[in-house]
């Protein structure tokens, strides 16, 4: 699956999302979405196997098995 940028995709219960402040932190905080999730794909990242997601007006990183494609006949 290779998504673009603005791609609408469904994150679900239990990911973890991971956000970083400073370029020189791993990781400055994290959350396990507690219910499935819609968001926008905004790119992949320099790690493998990790995108930028937009959701609830932040950009966090996610592992990209964790991002699910929002085909067009699912969208109501």
């Amino acid at each position: 699956m290779l998504l673009t940028k603005g791609d609408l995709v469904r994150i679900p219960a239990n990911s973890c999302l991971t956000k970083r402040i400073t370029e020189l932190s791993l990781i400055d905080k994290f959350v396990y979405l507690k219910k499935p999730t819609m968001g926008i794909f905004m790119e992949y990242t320099n790690r493998e196997q990790e995108g930028i997601v937009f959701i609830k007006n932040s950009y966090w990183m996610i592992e990209l098995k964790n991002i699910k494609y929002v085909e067009r006949e699912n969208v109501s």
